[in-house]
């Protein structure tokens, strides 16, 4: 299992990669806002929520920005594009991710619909 050093890497890996990566990548209280009927997740939930639903072939990521509150603390902001088949999301996405253990966890995500 690969171990991710860039943010941008991780969230992408969040879009496309298995549901067991969310175990491992996510903060204990880690919470995501999703449109409905998902709405507002927190950890065991978005674990479950993950493993039912069908991942992205692949995402872009448009209009990027990376704001670091610390060392330890990072925001993502960007317009996300998911992709599967000929099926295609546009949301914009925020996440906010901590440097836990010498590792980065996401502790948020959001999504608004574009």
């Amino acid at each position: 299992m690969p171990e991710f050093t860039d943010l941008w890497d991780i969230e992408k890996q969040l879009w496309t990669g298995p549901a067991e990566d969310y175990d491992r990548l996510m903060a204990d209280d880690c919470v995501m806002v999703f449109p409905l009927p998902a709405g507002i997740l927190q950890r065991d939930k978005i674990i479950e929520t993950v493993k039912l639903a069908p991942r992205w072939d692949d995402v872009e990521f448009d209009s990027q920005i990376e704001i670091k509150a610390d060392e330890d603390t990072v925001t993502l902001a960007y317009v996300g594009r998911g992709l599967k088949g000929r099926d295609t999301y546009e949301a914009y996405c925020s996440s906010t991710y901590l440097r836990i253990d010498g590792g980065w966890k996401i502790v948020q995500h959001q999504q608004t619909p574009a």
